[in-house]
């Protein structure tokens, strides 16, 4: 079936830091892709005849080896990550598409871009380490977006090769004449080639991706969905014994549990490692954890019941970790406002004493106030 195509990608080998070294499309990334991708795009599409379109833009892209304009070519709308500020590949994705096109008289906003990624799908491409969310845009949106951007390139006149930064560094532009809605099997094709950008033309290797393109597979049919995003995190959470509930509310703040507190952030690491890197372990065995479960096999059983517990405490230590990280996963999804999120929340819940950590297992009154309150450290550090 359409699933052994690439879709899952199967886990050959690890990059350093726990990466995937091979391109993927899937419902979503991995976590460790997720949390250390380089820089991360946006692709609309859309079914028209029943042949897939891609909205791209015609770039001339700026070479950092060459140190000058490569020729001018069909690209990704996308961007580079900012260091310590943007922690999600949506954030990225969303703020470099409208850098391009949030000018655009009747463009889509944030709210809108963010509405329409429900129903999206991710793909990877290692070398770069650049995440692309792959949106449908809905029958008749955003059909004359190309000519509203034409217009609005023409009333803003002559383009800027690099702006001077404060600080005084070249900013070399985005030199991106038009964009457009592209046939996928034109930009698919051999004459295309010298048409097409290294990083589209990367992507478009990805077997999964060229399906897509093709029209062979669905993936948004094909992938198990994701679930529905629920901004109101898990209604009953607000009433539960408030958030400090026995005194114990602050330990991610870098009181309480021992070896939180220290230097860098709330989770007593290094800034900049996010709370997905705990989940990765440390050292050769370290291994990404799989969400999803692959090829269909069901998902553990959301509660620990007590004969499940010897079972992970026989295991190696990494392996104990990634169990209760699945099992933990599971239980915070429905709570959490969106699966990234979710991920985030669960890397902070195994930093937990274990005491603690079994008891969010187990009792679902402690980890909807333990959600709720790592999701307040998330507000204040920008991230939620």
């Amino acid at each position: 079936g359409a699933m052994d195509t690439g879709y899952q990608g199967g886990n050959q080998g690890v990059m350093a830091g726990g990466l995937s070294p091979d391109g993927y499309l899937d419902r979503r990334l991995r976590p460790l892709d997720a949390e250390h991708y380089s820089a991360a795009g946006l692709l609309p599409y859309r079914r028209k005849d029943g042949a897939v379109e891609l909205l791209l833009p015609k770039e001339k892209p700026w070479n950092s080896f060459t140190q000058d304009y490569d020729p001018l070519s069909w690209n990704l709308f996308g961007g580079k990550r900012i260091p310590r500020k943007e922690r999600s590949v949506e954030t990225t994705a969303v703020r470099s598409f409208l850098e391009t096109v949030g000018q655009v008289d009747g463009a889509p906003d944030q709210e809108k871009l963010y509405s329409l990624m429900l129903k999206s799908f991710m793909a990877w491409y290692p070398t770069g380490k650049f995440a692309l969310i792959i949106v449908e845009v809905p029958e008749g949106e955003l059909d004359d977006f190309p000519m509203r951007y034409t217009a609005m390139k023409e009333q803003a006149g002559p383009e800027q090769e690099y702006r001077i930064l404060p600080q005084g560094i070249k900013k070399w532009n985005k030199i991106i004449p038009e964009i457009s809605w592209v046939a996928a099997e034109t930009v698919l094709s051999e004459s295309a080639k010298s048409e097409v950008s290294d990083l589209l033309g990367s992507m478009l290797q990805i077997t999964a991706v060229r399906e897509f393109c093709e029209g062979a597979a669905d993936p948004d049919k094909d992938l198990p969905p994701a679930p529905p995003s629920r901004p109101e995190a898990g209604g009953g959470a607000e009433t539960s014994k408030g958030s400090g509930g026995k005194g114990r509310g602050g330990a991610w703040k870098g009181g309480g549990a021992g070896k939180m507190s220290g230097k860098g952030n709330m989770f007593g690491m290094p800034k900049g490692c996010g709370a997905m890197m705990m989940m990765a372990g440390k050292g050769p065995m370290a291994q990404p954890m799989m969400f999803a479960s692959a090829k269909g096999m069901p998902m553990m059983s959301p509660m620990l019941y007590p004969p499940f517990q010897p079972q992970i405490q026989q295991q190696p230590v990494e392996m104990q970790r990634q169990m209760y990280g699945e099992q933990l996963y599971v239980l915070v999804q429905p709570l959490a406002p969106s699966p990234y999120l979710a991920q985030k929340i669960t890397g902070m819940l195994l930093e937990l004493p274990h005491k603690e950590l079994i008891l969010n297992l187990t009792n679902t009154e402690e980890l909807q106030r333990r959600v709720k309150e790592a999701l307040d450290v998330l507000r204040e550090d920008g991230v939620a």
